[in-house]
């Protein structure tokens, strides 16, 4: 009799766990424990040992270590004709190695394996008694200190600690029979109480408490009649289905690094291509093309196994991409890169054609992706990452996603709100519910498994979804579908679907455009320089030959790899960083060593007879700004002569280094040209002015109070005012930052009440006159913090901004601030292939929401004819509020990584005042050559030919920005990548100095879409507004 329902619901729970559980496994017998301590990276080095026994209780580490286990015994006579299995709880993530190659995962959530060799992972096979067995086990440590929020605790020597390994018996029946009470247990949870189904299951389960004996057999099958009987009762039905896919969320690198990721993917495949043999119905999808070279490369018998389950259809190649990276602050071209290298590995690796963008954990989406989507032929997106947000429930599930240039992408954000469900029937019919698109579509998928670490789905996930899909009144369980089925049935059935236009923001995390600084301007510098190593290699004289086309890759890959969400974000362990330097370091060697190679190749026969110092220069720009070369003799050149003039040079010492400063020739915008480093007098007269507080270009002029904050920013040519009278600009402003959770992560709005304006300076002197720039500089001090700061006006648009920061603070962010004189509810900030525009102001949720926000390149805040840009070289966070820019320059946050920024850093920014709206203006021409630095090659003397040659690619269209050239990947043919950078129409030319034939319009994966029209060597093409175009120019 039914006496109280809760009473009842609590006896049924200590039933499951203290009758059933202990009795999944009927006998148990030891194995003996030997651990190998030597670091060894394969089973044939293991096997060398040395070994030692080991019980329970020892500990070993440190944090992110590999050691070998060696279990061995013998089965016990009593074990005959039984199902047998073995348990390995040895501590840290647990890999069983069979001949060379990972067999199955073992860890918290897959806690027993299949005793004999090719049984299944968690299977069991029927001994025969007496068998001698041995296996290698590989157990990789974890850092159990680490957090995510507050402080980091003083690492141990040892992170993990043995328990046990043993022979168990298993008892299949009892296995069913515990399932079976616990999915219905699960049921409940979804049905009202007063609901007679409710009631119906609750009695059952009482009733099985009652009937169930343990020393009766017979009982267990009763058992489950009971349950299967009250199931049956049930009616109505959900008119919804869900697609449940396995998945294992895998991070790239977290709170671990690569090395143990890649660890991480043999675990994590071994454990579901076991899965997969004991449940045929199980789909696994599984992104990121890096990992599956993971496994080609270092355990290729594994690598086969994923091949051969990609063939039957039980694992599913998804998300089109390298890495699944982040989505604010990956580059333009990277994105490219990264759809390109991820589609062709699944391609010409796998044999899979990827349909659709899978990035279920990215801290906010690009509204450039749909396009980019679009013209990868990629027609699906899945995440559900917009379900964190921190004030505002987004209002849809399925519905259609619109960029910035009009281009739509069928999206479908999962309702159950994670990537990492559970299977429990409470999860699955809340998914259902929380569905906010019914009438329009009728099916949403499902994404069950452990991850983030990896592990994927358990038995247990599968074994509650094969009694869901048996359950009445449930949503349909459609298992053994995989994602791409999923998505074709449900945009064809999908009707009126809703239209979110722009970008996805997430309203958290938004510390992560900041997080890790060096990190992200190691990002743009590799970007910048691996778009000039291309471009160089293409005009090298003995292309296609000489082009690097392995190198360039295997340098791409590198930066790609670094691009993953907890990488650039900021939100990784130290030891990450330690990686992602080094790997940064190789771009940095190789990129630099084809550009001075080309260089030197392509200047090869210009005359430099009779020259000083012949240099061979290059800028991959379009506008003039400053460029540097380092030196170190004592004597100064006075002039940069070329053939067209004697451009004056400076030398300045700045932070340390001697360099000289000039005006890029125009000669080397976009072409290589050489010029001689000499001491003849300049032919070019400047306006540069420097007095006690004020400097001058003859464009504008910028006054300084006694502590070097701008008091004005004043047009010469008609006195307009850039900066709000009476207001200080480049202000810096020093924040508490210390948000409720996720350090690296987040900056809480509550940080901007706390701010403290740093006002007072050190010193402040005018310290450069000419000739080619003029410059004050600034040194402040604060806390255990330094910054040093030349403010200068030559060359640059703008005022250039060159700092040097020495950050030690805790818990800090720092900011520069300038009110300007300008009037705009809406500013525009730049992101890859275009840009968009956001609020000044916080009248809705929505606007308030985005107090910071981020940027590539550059912001800008106009009115109807004036306005003022920001430009940084490697900065993302950005906030305009009323009148007032602000750039987030760092932050100090103390988990996952207590060391986070601290140190020295030097970047630099640029204010840039102008006339008429940005696009107008050229901010973002100015931005890309505020980025790209001049490249130069030291010459020879020698007799040859004129010292200049035509811009190697150029288009005159204002409104074009040459984004990429390079050789195509499958001939010798050139790729060039341009787009409509003002939102803006027309029609323009494409100039290239490499004779072709013929020009073709491709897609971004370089396929041909449509011969162009090609005039007097001129590529003539129509644009659309913020459209991205691929010119494939053919011998």
């Amino acid at each position: 009799m039914l006496k109280h329902s809760d009473l009842t619901r609590r006896r049924i729970a200590s039933f499951l766990r203290y009758e059933l559980r202990p009795r999944l496994y009927s006998d148990r017998a030891p194995l003996r424990i030997e651990i190998n301590e030597s670091g060894a990276a394969n089973q044939t080095e293991a096997m060398k040992g040395p070994w030692k026994e080991v019980a329970k209780g020892y500990a070993y580490g440190p944090a992110y270590t590999t050691f070998w286990f060696r279990l061995s015994g013998t089965m016990p006579e009593s074990f005959k004709d039984k199902p047998v299995a073995v348990i390995a709880e040895l501590g840290g993530e647990r890999t069983v190695w069979k001949d060379g190659s990972p067999w199955c995962g073992v860890d918290v959530e897959h806690s027993d394996f299949g005793w004999l060799e090719g049984s299944a992972m968690s299977g069991s096979a029927l001994a025969k008694g007496g068998e001698k067995v041995e296996y290698l086990v590989q157990s990789y440590t974890r850092n159990s200190e680490v957090v995510v929020h507050g402080k980091e605790a003083p690492r141990s020597a040892t992170t993990e600690t043995v328990d046990k390994a043993e022979f168990v018996v298993v008892d299949p029946e009892t296995k069913d029979l515990y399932y079976d009470v616990d999915f219905a247990i699960g049921l409940l949870g979804t049905i009202d109480e007063n609901d007679p189904a409710h009631i119906t299951i609750l009695r059952a389960l009482n009733e099985v408490v009652n009937t169930y004996s343990p020393e009766n057999r017979e009982t267990i099958s009763r058992c489950r009649k009971l349950i299967r009987d009250a199931m049956g009762s049930l009616n109505g039905e959900f008119k919804h289905t869900i697609v449940p896919v396995g998945h294992a969320h895998l991070d790239t690198a977290w709170l671990w690094p690569i090395e143990i990721t890649k660890k991480k993917m043999a675990h994590t495949t071994s454990t579901q291509l076991g899965l997969m043999e004991r449940y045929p119905e199980y789909v696994f999808a599984h992104s990121q093309a890096s990992q599956y070279e993971w496994l080609e490369k270092e355990y290729p018998a594994l690598f086969e196994r994923v091949k051969a389950a990609i063939d039957r259809g039980q694992w599913e190649p998804v998300g089109s991409m390298w890495v699944e990276a982040d989505c604010n602050l990956t580059g333009a071209e990277s994105l490219i890169r990264q759809f390109l290298y991820g589609r062709r590995y699944f391609r010409d690796k796998l044999g899979y054609e990827t349909q659709d963008m899978w990035l279920p954990d990215v801290f906010g989406y690009s509204a450039a992706l749909p396009q980019i989507l679009a013209k990868f032929n990629i027609k699906y997106f899945l995440t559900q990452k917009i379900s964190w947000n921190q004030f505002n429930k987004f209002p849809h599930h399925t519905f259609w996603w619109q960029g910035i240039d009009g281009t739509r992408v069928w999206t479908h954000f999962p309702p159950a709100d994670t990537y990492n469900a559970s299977s429990e029937p409470k999860e699955i019919v809340a998914s259902v519910k929380n569905y906010k698109d019914h009438g329009r579509s009728d099916q949403s998928l499902y994404l069950f498994g452990f991850g983030d670490g990896g592990g994927g789905p358990t038995e247990r996930h599968l074994e509650f979804l094969r009694r869901g899909r048996l359950a009445p009144s449930f949503p349909d369980v459609a298992i053994g579908k995989r994602a791409i089925d999923f998505f074709r049935d449900a945009k064809a059935r999908s009707k009126d679907l809703m239209t979110w236009v722009g970008e996805l923001y997430l309203e958290l995390h938004r510390g992560t455009y900041t997080s890790q600084a060096a990190n992200k301007r190691d990002n743009r510098k590799c970007e910048f320089l691996l778009r000039d190593a291309e471009l160089l290699a293409c005009f090298d004289p003995g292309f296609p030959a000489t082009y690097p086309q392995g190198e360039l890759e295997e340098a791409w890959k590198l930066v790609l790899l670094n691009q993953f969400h907890d990488i650039i974000p900021g939100s990784s362990v130290r030891e990450v960083y330690v990686d992602s330097d080094r790997e940064y370091r190789k771009v940095i060697e190789a990129g630099d060593r084809i550009v001075e190679e080309r260089l030197t190749q392509i200047a090869g026969a210009f005359d430099t007879s009779g020259m000083t110092r012949p240099v061979a220069l290059f800028q991959n720009a379009s506008m003039v700004g400053q460029a540097s070369i380092p030196w170190i003799e004592d004597a100064a050149p006075t002039a940069l002569v070329t053939t067209e003039e004697n451009a004056p040079v400076q030398l300045v010492e700045e932070f340390g280094e001697r360099k000289l400063i000039f005006a890029t020739p125009a000669a080397a915008l976009g072409a290589v040209t050489v010029a001689d480093l000499s001491d003849a007098a300049p032919t070019v007269k400047t306006r540069l002015k420097a007095s006690n507080r004020r400097i001058e270009n003859g464009e504008i002029a910028v006054r300084f109070d006694p502590h070097g904050n701008l008091t004005s920013i004043q047009s010469l040519e008609d006195s307009t005012e850039f900066l709000e009278p009476g207001r200080l600009g480049n202000v810096f402003q020093l924040f508490e930052d210390k948000p409720l959770f996720w350090s690296a992560w987040d900056i809480d709005v509550y940080a901007y009440e706390t701010g403290q304006e740093l006002l007072r300076s050190e010193s402040f002197e005018i310290v450069e006159r000419g000739p080619v720039r003029v410059a004050a500089e600034i040194v402040k001090r604060f806390g255990k913090s330094t910054i040093r700061q030349r403010i200068s006006l030559g060359p640059t648009p703008g005022i250039r901004f060159d700092t040097e920061i020495d950050w030690q603070e805790e818990d800090k962010l720092l900011k520069v601030a300038f009110p300007v004189n300008v009037n705009s509810g809406r500013a525009t900030y730049e992101i890859q292939f275009g840009n968009v525009e956001r609020a000044t102001h916080y009248n809705t949720s929505w606007d308030m929401a985005k107090f910071e926000v981020c940027a590539q390149k550059w912001a800008d805040l106009s009115e109807g004819d004036q306005g003022v840009a920001l430009i940084n070289d490697g900065k993302y966070g950005y906030d305009i509020h009323g009148n007032v820019m602000r750039l987030t320059l760092l932050r100090a946050p103390k988990a996952p990584d207590p060391t986070c920024d601290m140190g020295r850093h030097r970047f630099s920014y640029s204010l840039v005042p102008h006339y008429g709206p940005y696009n107008y203006a050229g901010i973002v021409q100015a931005a890309y050559a505020f980025n790209a630095p001049l490249r130069t090659a030291w010459l020879q003397p020698q007799v040859g030919e004129a010292g200049t040659l035509p811009a190697f690619v150029a288009c005159e269209d204002r409104n074009i920005v040459i984004e990429a050239v390079k050789k195509a990947e499958d001939s010798d043919a050139l790729i060039v990548r341009l787009y409509e950078c003002h939102n803006a129409r027309g029609r323009a030319e494409l100039a290239c100095a490499r004779p072709f034939a013929t020009a073709m319009l491709c897609d971004l994966e370089e396929n041909e879409i449509a011969e162009m029209e090609v005039q007097d060597g001129l590529v003539e093409f129509d644009y659309k507004p913020f459209e991205i175009l691929t010119i494939k120019l053919k011998s």
